[in-house]
Protein backbone atom coordinates (compact mmCIF):
# COMPACT_ATOMS: atom_id res chain seq x y z
CA UNK A 1 0.00 0.00 0.00
CA UNK A 2 1.07 3.56 -0.47
CA UNK A 3 1.74 4.06 3.22
CA UNK A 4 3.44 0.78 3.85
CA UNK A 5 6.94 -0.20 2.56
CA UNK A 6 7.16 -3.21 0.28
CA UNK A 7 9.65 -6.03 0.91
CA UNK A 8 13.14 -4.90 -0.14
CA UNK A 9 15.64 -7.07 -1.93
CA UNK A 10 18.07 -7.07 0.96
CA UNK A 11 18.11 -6.50 4.69
CA UNK A 12 20.46 -3.58 4.19
CA UNK A 13 17.95 -1.89 1.94
CA UNK A 14 15.19 -2.53 4.51
CA UNK A 15 17.22 -1.04 7.34
CA UNK A 16 18.15 1.99 5.27
CA UNK A 17 14.56 2.75 4.35
CA UNK A 18 13.38 2.20 7.93
CA UNK A 19 15.90 4.70 9.27
CA UNK A 20 15.13 7.30 6.62
CA UNK A 21 11.42 6.94 7.46
CA UNK A 22 12.09 7.30 11.16
CA UNK A 23 14.07 10.47 10.60
CA UNK A 24 11.65 12.06 8.15
CA UNK A 25 8.31 11.06 9.64
CA UNK A 26 8.90 11.02 13.38
CA UNK A 27 6.96 13.57 15.48
CA UNK A 28 10.16 15.18 16.67
CA UNK A 29 11.00 16.34 13.16
CA UNK A 30 8.25 18.93 13.54
CA UNK A 31 9.68 20.24 16.80
CA UNK A 32 13.31 20.65 15.86
CA UNK A 33 15.14 23.65 14.45
CA UNK A 34 15.49 23.98 10.64
CA UNK A 35 17.48 21.02 9.38
CA UNK A 36 19.75 23.10 7.17
CA UNK A 37 21.02 25.18 10.06
CA UNK A 38 24.48 24.54 11.50
CA UNK A 39 25.92 24.91 14.95
CA UNK A 40 28.43 27.77 15.08
CA UNK A 41 31.53 25.61 15.55
CA UNK A 42 30.83 23.69 12.33
CA UNK A 43 30.67 26.70 10.08
CA UNK A 44 34.46 26.80 9.84
CA UNK A 45 35.99 25.32 6.73
CA UNK A 46 37.40 21.84 7.21
CA UNK A 47 35.41 21.03 10.36
CA UNK A 48 34.05 17.48 10.66
CA UNK A 49 30.30 17.87 9.96
CA UNK A 50 29.57 14.77 12.07
CA UNK A 51 31.51 15.90 15.16
CA UNK A 52 29.38 17.17 18.04
CA UNK A 53 30.21 20.88 18.59
CA UNK A 54 31.84 21.53 21.93
CA UNK A 55 30.19 23.91 24.36
CA UNK A 56 27.00 24.11 22.28
CA UNK A 57 23.64 24.97 23.77
CA UNK A 58 20.68 22.61 23.54
CA UNK A 59 19.25 24.67 20.67
CA UNK A 60 22.58 24.53 18.81
CA UNK A 61 22.82 20.79 19.34
CA UNK A 62 19.35 20.32 17.85
CA UNK A 63 20.53 22.32 14.84
CA UNK A 64 23.52 20.00 14.67
CA UNK A 65 21.26 16.92 14.64
CA UNK A 66 19.23 18.51 11.86
CA UNK A 67 22.38 19.25 9.88
CA UNK A 68 23.73 15.69 10.06
CA UNK A 69 20.39 14.37 8.90
CA UNK A 70 20.75 16.62 5.86
CA UNK A 71 24.21 15.14 5.22
CA UNK A 72 23.27 11.49 5.68
CA UNK A 73 23.69 10.71 1.98
CA UNK A 74 22.48 7.53 0.29
CA UNK A 75 25.04 4.91 1.31
CA UNK A 76 24.75 2.69 4.37
CA UNK A 77 28.06 4.09 5.63
CA UNK A 78 26.90 7.71 5.45
CA UNK A 79 23.50 6.95 7.00
CA UNK A 80 25.19 5.05 9.84
CA UNK A 81 27.57 7.96 10.41
CA UNK A 82 24.65 10.41 10.50
CA UNK A 83 22.70 8.20 12.92
CA UNK A 84 25.72 7.84 15.22
CA UNK A 85 26.21 11.61 15.22
CA UNK A 86 22.51 12.15 15.99
CA UNK A 87 22.80 9.84 19.01
CA UNK A 88 25.87 11.71 20.23
CA UNK A 89 24.14 15.06 19.80
CA UNK A 90 21.05 13.90 21.69
CA UNK A 91 23.18 12.46 24.50
CA UNK A 92 24.95 15.83 24.79
CA UNK A 93 21.59 17.56 25.20
CA UNK A 94 20.51 15.14 27.92
CA UNK A 95 23.67 15.97 29.89
CA UNK A 96 22.84 19.69 29.95
CA UNK A 97 20.93 21.28 32.80
CA UNK A 98 17.74 23.36 32.61
CA UNK A 99 16.81 22.19 29.11
CA UNK A 100 13.13 22.98 28.32
CA UNK A 101 11.02 19.81 28.45
CA UNK A 102 9.83 20.16 24.83
CA UNK A 103 13.43 20.34 23.60
CA UNK A 104 14.44 17.48 25.87
CA UNK A 105 11.66 15.30 24.45
CA UNK A 106 12.59 16.22 20.87
CA UNK A 107 16.22 15.19 21.52
CA UNK A 108 15.21 11.88 23.12
CA UNK A 109 12.97 11.04 20.19
CA UNK A 110 15.80 11.77 17.78
CA UNK A 111 18.01 9.49 19.84
CA UNK A 112 15.43 6.69 19.85
CA UNK A 113 14.94 6.95 16.09
CA UNK A 114 18.67 6.72 15.42
CA UNK A 115 19.25 3.94 17.94
CA UNK A 116 16.38 1.91 16.46
CA UNK A 117 18.33 1.82 13.22
CA UNK A 118 21.83 1.35 14.66
CA UNK A 119 20.85 -1.39 17.13
CA UNK A 120 19.87 -3.74 14.29
CA UNK A 121 23.53 -4.45 13.52
CA UNK A 122 25.50 -3.02 16.42
CA UNK A 123 25.24 -4.84 19.80
CA UNK A 124 26.66 -1.82 21.61
CA UNK A 125 23.92 0.39 20.23
CA UNK A 126 21.31 -2.23 21.13
CA UNK A 127 22.57 -2.17 24.72
CA UNK A 128 22.47 1.61 24.67
CA UNK A 129 18.88 1.51 23.45
CA UNK A 130 17.91 -0.88 26.27
CA UNK A 131 19.61 1.35 28.81
CA UNK A 132 17.85 4.46 27.52
CA UNK A 133 14.45 2.73 27.68
CA UNK A 134 15.01 1.69 31.28
CA UNK A 135 16.19 5.17 32.19
CA UNK A 136 13.07 6.72 30.69
CA UNK A 137 10.62 4.25 32.22
CA UNK A 138 12.14 4.82 35.67
CA UNK A 139 12.33 8.59 35.31
CA UNK A 140 10.80 10.74 38.05
CA UNK A 141 9.56 13.02 35.27
CA UNK A 142 6.07 11.64 34.38
CA UNK A 143 6.36 12.89 30.79
CA UNK A 144 9.65 11.07 30.22
CA UNK A 145 8.36 7.96 31.99
CA UNK A 146 5.31 7.91 29.74
CA UNK A 147 7.50 8.29 26.65
CA UNK A 148 9.62 5.34 27.79
CA UNK A 149 6.56 3.17 28.34
CA UNK A 150 5.20 4.10 24.91
CA UNK A 151 8.45 3.17 23.21
CA UNK A 152 8.59 -0.13 25.09
CA UNK A 153 4.99 -0.82 24.06
CA UNK A 154 5.95 -0.69 20.37
CA UNK A 155 7.69 -4.06 20.59
CA UNK A 156 4.53 -5.58 22.03
CA UNK A 157 2.50 -4.22 19.13
CA UNK A 158 4.83 -5.97 16.71
CA UNK A 159 4.16 -9.33 18.39
CA UNK A 160 0.40 -8.83 18.82
CA UNK A 161 -0.45 -10.42 15.47
CA UNK A 162 1.13 -13.71 16.55
CA UNK A 163 -0.44 -13.80 19.99
CA UNK A 164 -3.47 -15.72 21.23
CA UNK A 165 -6.72 -13.82 21.70
CA UNK A 166 -6.08 -13.78 25.44
CA UNK A 167 -2.65 -12.22 24.85
CA UNK A 168 -4.13 -9.72 22.41
CA UNK A 169 -6.77 -8.68 24.94
CA UNK A 170 -4.00 -8.21 27.50
CA UNK A 171 -2.12 -5.90 25.10
CA UNK A 172 -5.30 -3.88 24.54
CA UNK A 173 -5.63 -3.57 28.32
CA UNK A 174 -2.02 -2.35 28.56
CA UNK A 175 -2.72 0.25 25.88
CA UNK A 176 -5.73 1.60 27.78
CA UNK A 177 -3.66 1.78 30.97
CA UNK A 178 -0.91 3.58 29.04
CA UNK A 179 -3.37 6.18 27.77
CA UNK A 180 -4.76 6.58 31.28
CA UNK A 181 -6.46 9.73 32.48
CA UNK A 182 -4.36 11.90 30.20
CA UNK A 183 -6.34 10.67 27.23
CA UNK A 184 -5.34 10.07 23.63
CA UNK A 185 -2.66 12.36 22.22
CA UNK A 186 -0.93 12.11 18.85
CA UNK A 187 1.66 9.60 20.00
CA UNK A 188 -0.78 7.26 21.73
CA UNK A 189 -3.13 7.58 18.74
CA UNK A 190 -0.31 6.38 16.50
CA UNK A 191 0.32 3.44 18.84
CA UNK A 192 -3.38 2.60 18.94
CA UNK A 193 -3.70 2.68 15.15
CA UNK A 194 -0.69 0.39 14.75
CA UNK A 195 -2.08 -1.98 17.37
CA UNK A 196 -5.45 -2.12 15.60
CA UNK A 197 -3.75 -2.97 12.31
CA UNK A 198 -1.68 -5.69 13.97
CA UNK A 199 -4.88 -7.31 15.24
CA UNK A 200 -6.44 -7.48 11.77
CA UNK A 201 -6.18 -11.28 11.58
CA UNK A 202 -8.69 -11.41 14.45
CA UNK A 203 -11.42 -9.52 12.61
CA UNK A 204 -13.99 -9.01 15.37
CA UNK A 205 -11.41 -8.16 18.01
CA UNK A 206 -9.78 -5.63 15.67
CA UNK A 207 -13.17 -4.09 14.85
CA UNK A 208 -14.06 -3.88 18.53
CA UNK A 209 -10.76 -2.20 19.33
CA UNK A 210 -11.22 0.30 16.48
CA UNK A 211 -14.58 1.25 18.05
CA UNK A 212 -12.98 1.67 21.48
CA UNK A 213 -10.17 3.74 19.98
CA UNK A 214 -12.73 5.97 18.24
CA UNK A 215 -14.48 6.58 21.57
CA UNK A 216 -11.17 7.56 23.17
CA UNK A 217 -10.42 9.89 20.26
CA UNK A 218 -13.77 11.67 20.65
CA UNK A 219 -12.79 12.41 24.26
CA UNK A 220 -9.36 13.76 23.28
CA UNK A 221 -8.35 17.35 23.97
CA UNK A 222 -6.69 17.46 20.54
CA UNK A 223 -9.19 18.66 17.96
CA UNK A 224 -7.23 17.06 15.10
CA UNK A 225 -7.57 13.67 16.79
CA UNK A 226 -11.27 14.24 17.43
CA UNK A 227 -11.73 14.98 13.74
CA UNK A 228 -10.32 11.55 12.84
CA UNK A 229 -12.54 9.61 15.22
CA UNK A 230 -15.22 8.81 12.65
CA UNK A 231 -12.58 7.60 10.20
CA UNK A 232 -11.36 5.21 12.90
CA UNK A 233 -14.93 4.04 13.52
CA UNK A 234 -15.13 3.52 9.77
CA UNK A 235 -12.19 1.12 10.04
CA UNK A 236 -14.29 -0.97 12.43
CA UNK A 237 -17.07 -0.92 9.85
CA UNK A 238 -14.64 -2.09 7.16
CA UNK A 239 -13.30 -4.90 9.35
CA UNK A 240 -16.86 -6.20 9.77
CA UNK A 241 -17.53 -6.33 6.03
CA UNK A 242 -16.36 -9.92 5.61
CA UNK A 243 -19.41 -12.04 4.80
CA UNK A 244 -21.66 -8.97 4.78
CA UNK A 245 -22.94 -6.54 2.17
CA UNK A 246 -21.05 -3.38 1.28
CA UNK A 247 -22.78 -0.05 0.70
CA UNK A 248 -21.53 2.17 -2.10
CA UNK A 249 -23.09 5.51 -2.99
CA UNK A 250 -21.85 8.59 -4.80
CA UNK A 251 -21.32 10.04 -8.24
CA UNK A 252 -19.01 8.96 -11.01
CA UNK A 253 -16.40 11.15 -12.68
CA UNK A 254 -19.00 11.89 -15.36
CA UNK A 255 -21.39 13.27 -12.75
CA UNK A 256 -23.88 10.37 -12.81
CA UNK A 257 -25.36 8.82 -9.68
CA UNK A 258 -23.72 5.47 -9.11
CA UNK A 259 -26.14 2.52 -9.21
CA UNK A 260 -24.67 -0.13 -6.91
CA UNK A 261 -27.79 -2.29 -7.13
CA UNK A 262 -27.13 -2.89 -10.83
CA UNK A 263 -23.99 -4.84 -9.90
CA UNK A 264 -25.87 -7.52 -7.96
CA UNK A 265 -25.17 -10.85 -9.67
CA UNK A 266 -21.63 -9.79 -10.57
CA UNK A 267 -18.33 -10.36 -8.82
CA UNK A 268 -17.01 -6.86 -8.17
CA UNK A 269 -13.60 -5.51 -7.23
CA UNK A 270 -14.01 -2.24 -5.31
CA UNK A 271 -10.67 -0.46 -5.65
CA UNK A 272 -9.69 2.56 -3.54
CA UNK A 273 -6.89 4.26 -5.50
CA UNK A 274 -5.23 7.49 -6.67
CA UNK A 275 -3.11 8.41 -9.68
CA UNK A 276 -0.25 9.54 -7.38
CA UNK A 277 -0.11 6.13 -5.67
CA UNK A 278 2.68 3.94 -7.07
CA UNK A 279 1.36 0.64 -5.67
CA UNK A 280 -2.06 1.51 -7.12
CA UNK A 281 -0.59 2.00 -10.57
CA UNK A 282 1.34 -1.24 -10.22
CA UNK A 283 -1.95 -3.13 -9.73
CA UNK A 284 -3.55 -1.77 -12.90
CA UNK A 285 -2.03 -4.20 -15.46
CA UNK A 286 -3.26 -7.24 -13.51
CA UNK A 287 -6.69 -5.69 -12.96
CA UNK A 288 -7.05 -5.07 -16.69
CA UNK A 289 -5.86 -8.59 -17.45
CA UNK A 290 -8.36 -10.17 -15.05
CA UNK A 291 -11.14 -8.04 -16.51
CA UNK A 292 -10.25 -9.32 -19.98
CA UNK A 293 -10.20 -12.92 -18.71
CA UNK A 294 -13.33 -12.87 -16.56
CA UNK A 295 -15.39 -9.94 -17.81
CA UNK A 296 -17.75 -12.18 -19.77
CA UNK A 297 -18.25 -14.30 -16.65
CA UNK A 298 -19.55 -11.42 -14.58
CA UNK A 299 -16.40 -9.79 -13.19
CA UNK A 300 -16.49 -6.00 -12.88
CA UNK A 301 -14.39 -3.23 -11.32
CA UNK A 302 -15.50 -0.07 -9.53
CA UNK A 303 -12.92 2.54 -8.59
CA UNK A 304 -13.10 4.92 -5.61
CA UNK A 305 -10.71 7.72 -6.50
CA UNK A 306 -8.64 9.64 -3.93
CA UNK A 307 -7.07 12.24 -6.20
CA UNK A 308 -7.37 15.84 -5.07
CA UNK A 309 -8.62 16.97 -8.45
CA UNK A 310 -10.91 15.48 -11.06
CA UNK A 311 -8.40 16.46 -13.74
CA UNK A 312 -5.67 14.25 -12.23
CA UNK A 313 -8.05 11.30 -12.11
CA UNK A 314 -9.34 11.75 -15.66
CA UNK A 315 -5.84 12.16 -17.11
CA UNK A 316 -4.70 8.87 -15.65
CA UNK A 317 -7.91 7.06 -16.64
CA UNK A 318 -7.44 8.26 -20.24
CA UNK A 319 -3.73 7.49 -20.24
CA UNK A 320 -4.26 3.90 -19.08
CA UNK A 321 -7.61 3.44 -20.85
CA UNK A 322 -9.35 2.25 -17.68
CA UNK A 323 -12.64 0.79 -18.79
CA UNK A 324 -14.60 0.94 -15.52
CA UNK A 325 -16.45 3.63 -13.55
CA UNK A 326 -14.70 5.68 -10.90
CA UNK A 327 -16.47 7.52 -8.10
CA UNK A 328 -15.30 11.07 -7.38
CA UNK A 329 -17.05 13.72 -5.32
CA UNK A 330 -17.05 17.25 -6.69
CA UNK A 331 -18.33 18.71 -3.42
CA UNK A 332 -15.94 21.04 -1.60
CA UNK A 333 -13.82 19.21 0.96
CA UNK A 334 -14.73 15.70 -0.25
CA UNK A 335 -11.65 14.95 -2.34
CA UNK A 336 -8.61 12.84 -1.53
CA UNK A 337 -8.66 11.27 1.92
CA UNK A 338 -11.87 13.18 2.66
CA UNK A 339 -13.79 11.14 0.10
CA UNK A 340 -17.03 10.13 1.92
CA UNK A 341 -16.52 6.42 1.20
CA UNK A 342 -12.91 6.61 2.42
CA UNK A 343 -14.17 8.06 5.69
CA UNK A 344 -17.13 5.66 5.93
CA UNK A 345 -14.89 2.60 5.65
CA UNK A 346 -11.91 4.06 7.48
CA UNK A 347 -9.49 3.54 4.61
CA UNK A 348 -6.02 4.64 5.73
CA UNK A 349 -3.83 3.17 3.01
CA UNK A 350 -4.17 2.54 -0.71
CA UNK A 351 -4.65 0.50 -2.74
CA UNK A 352 -7.41 -1.04 -0.66
CA UNK A 353 -9.04 -3.70 -2.81
CA UNK A 354 -12.31 -5.28 -1.61
CA UNK A 355 -13.89 -8.17 -3.51
CA UNK A 356 -17.68 -8.64 -3.46
CA UNK A 357 -19.31 -11.84 -4.72
CA UNK A 358 -22.46 -12.28 -6.83
CA UNK A 359 -24.67 -12.26 -3.73
CA UNK A 360 -23.28 -8.88 -2.75
CA UNK A 361 -21.23 -10.30 0.16
CA UNK A 362 -17.62 -9.25 0.77
CA UNK A 363 -15.21 -12.17 0.39
CA UNK A 364 -11.86 -10.37 0.70
CA UNK A 365 -10.47 -7.09 2.04
CA UNK A 366 -7.10 -7.66 0.34
CA UNK A 367 -7.95 -8.72 -3.20
CA UNK A 368 -4.71 -7.68 -4.87
CA UNK A 369 -2.27 -9.36 -7.24
CA UNK A 370 -2.20 -13.14 -7.12
CA UNK A 371 -4.81 -13.17 -4.34
CA UNK A 372 -7.32 -11.51 -6.68
CA UNK A 373 -6.48 -14.02 -9.41
CA UNK A 374 -6.91 -16.96 -7.04
CA UNK A 375 -10.24 -15.70 -5.75
CA UNK A 376 -11.62 -15.09 -9.22
CA UNK A 377 -10.72 -18.61 -10.28
CA UNK A 378 -12.33 -19.96 -7.13
CA UNK A 379 -15.52 -17.93 -7.61
CA UNK A 380 -15.86 -17.97 -11.41
CA UNK A 381 -13.95 -21.05 -12.55
CA UNK A 382 -11.50 -21.19 -15.43
CA UNK A 383 -11.31 -17.92 -17.39
CA UNK A 384 -13.15 -17.89 -20.70
CA UNK A 385 -11.71 -14.63 -22.01
CA UNK A 386 -8.37 -13.86 -23.59
CA UNK A 387 -5.72 -11.25 -23.01
CA UNK A 388 -4.72 -9.35 -26.11
CA UNK A 389 -0.98 -9.32 -26.75
CA UNK A 390 0.65 -6.73 -28.96
CA UNK A 391 2.60 -7.97 -31.93
CA UNK A 392 6.40 -7.89 -31.59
Amino acid sequence: MAIQPQRRRSLIRVDFIVFIGLLLLSPQAMAQAPAAAQAPDQAEAGADPFAVPEGATAQELMKFIGSVKQKRGRTMESVTKAATAAVAGAEAIRKLKDVPEALQLAAIREEISALSFLSQRNPAMKAKMTSLMKELENSSNPTLARLGKMEAFKSKIASAARGTEEEQLAIIGEFKKLVGDKGIDRESYSLGSNLARSLSSNTELAASFYDQLADMMLASKDEAIKARAENTRGAARRMRLMGNEMEITGTTTTGEEFDWASYRGKTVLVDFWASWCGPCRAEVPNMKEQLALYGEQGFAIVGINLDNSLDACEKYVAQENLDWPNLFSKKDGEQGWNNPLVQYYGVSGIPTAILVDKEGKVVSLRARGQELNRLLKELLGEPQGQVETSAE
